[in-house]
């Protein structure tokens, strides 16, 4: 029994080291359009960096490369409505409503464009409409692992199980708003424009997940693929040795990526 509790003790104290003492530098809370926004910014320069995280983390996901971006330019992070302390006023109900807020954010908080959007998973999606409301204001726009519009509606037919799964455990807690946009992503993006003609850069992970078939896997590069065909700038890239979250497994990577966009949008200004 008691080797049993020293065991829980080492994986909470684990599991605390890893997720607990990350932090962000500098977070603050300003109101927003009657919404308390929790949100970081750091570095001078343009074009903005501006990062959203997946389902599930919050800002302090961006940790392992936050503040070497801040070194290159203006980097921006936050926290969508119910996470952390970004306050859940009432449930968004669309992805475009998702991305006008963060436009808004970025505007009360003082950071205009030119924005280079970096988004893990879902976040990806959500970048991914942001660029395609507000294509003017786009500088280029790097997707981590990021999940496809058509994604849900694949699993819904093809992999019920994992579908129902996905919906049952996501439909709780202050963030379950974000289950029925995903679910409706597919529909919502038909009545979106197109994606820009801007720097774009798909980041793959190698490593597959646990619950993937190989046919599964062979769907999911399949969509990557489709990502990257949505720019004429765009260059598709399978991180080897990462897992889905790309950013903390091969931080470099990802740093250097947007670096070179960075660089590129300077010349072009």
């Amino acid at each position: 029994m008691q080797a049993k509790m020293d065991n829980l003790s080492l994986f909470l104290y684990t599991l605390l080291v890893l997720t607990g003492c990350v932090s962000l530098p500098n977070v603050k809370v300003d109101n927003v359009q009657d919404r308390q926004v929790a949100y970081t910014s750091k570095g001078v320069g343009t074009p903005v960096i501006v990062l959203e995280s997946g389902l599930g983390p919050s800002m302090t996901t961006w940790a392992p490369i936050f503040e070497s971006l801040a070194e290159i330019t203006r980097v921006f992070a936050y926290d969508r409505p119910g996470y952390g302390h970004s306050s859940l006023h009432q449930y968004p109900e669309t992805a475009r409503e998702l991305a006008e807020q963060l436009r808004q954010n970025l505007i009360t908080t003082g950071h205009s464009p030119p924005y280079l959007l970096a988004g893990h998973s879902a976040g990806g999606l959500y970048v991914n409409v942001f660029a395609r409301l507000y294509p003017n204001d786009v500088a280029g726009v790097v997707l981590i692992d990021a999940t496809h519009p058509s994604q849900f509606e694949y699993f819904r037919e093809e992999q019920p199980i994992l579908y129902s799964t996905f919906i049952t455990t996501s439909a709780m807690g202050k963030t379950r708003y974000e289950a029925t946009i995903l679910k409706n992503m597919h529909t919502e993006f038909a009545s979106i424009g197109r994606f820009p003609d801007v720097p774009l850069v798909v980041l793959t992970a190698e490593k597959s997940s646990i619950f993937e078939t190989q046919k599964m896997r062979n769907k999911w590069l399949e969509f990557q693929q489709d990502l990257a065909s949505m720019s004429t700038k765009a260059t598709h890239k399978v991180v080897a040795g990462s897992g889905h979250f790309i950013h903390k497994d091969k931080p470099n990577i990802v740093i250097n990526e947007i670096k070179e966009i960075v660089a590129a949008s300077r010349k072009i200004q």
